[in-house]
């Protein structure tokens, strides 16, 4: 029963349809005609009709919620995401449970069981460092954003993730152009997949060029911040390391960077150059702005939530795998934007 008394009885009833009709309209599952749907929803809105989604929720054992696990809400990108997913999701009726885990393995854990008990109709899980089913029933819809997983859970899962081995050879490719010889790299949370991907590239890409990255050059970041990025980049200064570029796998440590290299006297990008990632607003305030591969937030957590959606509807995903470009944004951080 919705608002005012009105069922779903009494909306099959004025739009001269079956409530089985009427109900495929409102969950956007199965068939029905463009004008039968028509009918339907100019009744549902005449009425000011509401479906009682909680009863909804104890009838098929499920609630009309979907749960996001993220890893850093704070952060200008995964909140850019999660807009776009709860815009696409509400469009279709469907509530977020947003849990934020601090990219902490053991709080992942914590929100993958609290989901369970919630009995959530889906589940979209960011930058994941495990398998969120583990602690699900095998037939909850999951999307992974940023995470390939090989189970194709029998139509029920599906991944979406920025090309981040191709983020790699772009920021490489930057830096040799600029005449970088003597590369640095700050990865982004070094246990994450798309962490790995994105330093393959890179290291491909200098190789190719006959340029080795040298393994004192590289400092691993569990947090993406401006706090981390200084100090990952003064130790390199400090222990004597000899860089004339650096990457860092997200726009927060480029920042510190930029703060480091000052600090010790050196200019950017005369004596150093700056590839940063992401693309966040902050990155074109920086102290020179700062060159950076950008990614599509609002594209991947839109989509996410569509082929969310699909499954949840009962239907396979369009693909199980699917792959957002990524792009190069040159700014005064490198040589080649002088």
């Amino acid at each position: 029963m919705g608002k005012d008394g009105v069922t779903v009885k009494d909306i099959a009833q004025m739009a001269g349809v079956s409530v089985a009709t009427v109900s495929r309209v409102i969950n956007r599952n199965g068939r029905f005609s463009p004008e039968t749907e028509r009918r339907v929803r100019e009744v549902i809105e005449k009425c000011n009709y509401q479906p009682n989604q909680l009863a909804k929720g104890l009838r098929q054992h499920r609630t009309a919620s979907v749960g996001v696990v993220v890893p850093n809400i704070a952060n200008e990108f995964f909140s850019s995401m999660i807009l776009a997913m709860q815009t696409e999701l509400f469009a279709h009726d469907f509530a977020c449970v947003i849990y934020n885990t601090n990219a902490s393995l053991d709080l992942e854990r914590q929100c993958q069981s609290l989901l369970a008990a919630q009995s959530v109709a889906g589940v979209i899980a960011v930058n994941s460092l495990d398998d969120v089913r583990s602690a699900l029933k095998r037939h909850v819809p999951t999307v992974y954003v940023d995470r390939f997983v090989d189970d194709d859970g029998g139509g029920k899962v599906a991944c979406i993730s920025s090309d981040n081995e191709l983020s790699g050879h772009l920021a490489a490719r930057e830096l040799l152009r600029g005449g970088c010889r003597r590369p640095a790299l700050i990865e982004a949370r070094a246990d994450s997949p798309i962490t790995r991907l994105r330093t393959r590239g890179f290291v491909d890409e200098l190789a190719g060029a006959g340029v080795e990255l040298d393994e004192g050059n590289v400092k691993s970041s569990a947090v993406t911040s401006f706090e981390r990025g200084h100090a990952l980049v003064s130790e390199l200064i400090e222990e004597g390391r000899e860089f004339d570029g650096v990457f860092c796998q997200a726009d927060w440590l480029a920042m510190g960077a930029l703060e480091a290299l000052r600090e010790h006297g050196l200019s950017v990008p005369g004596d150093v150059c700056v590839v940063g990632h992401d693309d966040i607003s902050i990155a074109r305030f920086g102290r020179p702005p700062i060159t950076t591969v950008r990614q599509e937030p609002g594209m991947l957590g839109r989509r996410a939530a569509e082929l969310l959606v699909q499954m949840m509807a009962g239907q396979a995903p369009e693909e199980q795998r699917t792959t957002v470009p990524v792009k190069l944004v040159c700014r005064e951080s490198t040589r080649t934007a002088r």
